[in-house]
């Protein structure tokens, strides 16, 4: 592959990533929101944790968006429901910056796959290359001195 080619790849890879992240600054971290509504109330992890009958853990992880330290999806939702509820907040706005949130997490994991997977197709091709140059190298010094 010649290096323009690499290069466009590279600079449409770049776009993509930077669309991601466009559209994520249009839809804030749902559990920022809730935090900073939870500071702006003056109430403690400690204190929406007792209310909601979780630990401080999940509220921190809530909080951080931080849902592989979570139980799954189903349970990430309720909890922000519940959490919204708590703190009076809009709940459909939560969960709508929640599965906004989770959408491009999911975009932005494909095109990591996908540009890994390029890169290995890429290093398959150089090794295949390089094989063939050795042999044919080894087989004319056989064929020059038969």
């Amino acid at each position: 592959m010649t290096d323009i080619n690499l290069s466009e790849k590279s600079d449409s890879a770049s776009d993509t990533s930077e669309q991601v992240h466009g559209e994520q600054d249009l839809w804030p971290s749902p559990g920022q929101k809730l935090k900073k509504l939870r500071e702006e109330l003056g109430y403690s992890r400690e204190k929406v944790s007792q209310a909601l009958y979780m630990t401080v853990h999940y509220v921190t992880a809530l909080e951080n968006d931080n849902y592989e330290k979570l139980p799954g999806h189903t349970f990430i939702k309720g909890y922000y429901k519940s959490y919204a509820e708590f703190l009076g907040a809009d709940v459909e706005q939560i969960l709508n910056y929640y599965l906004k949130q989770v959408e491009n997490s999911t975009k932005q994991d494909m095109q990591q796959a996908q540009a890994a997977e390029s890169q290995n197709r890429n290093k398959t091709i150089l090794w295949v290359a390089a094989i063939v140059v050795l042999v044919s190298v080894i087989g004319a010094a056989f064929w020059m001195c038969a």
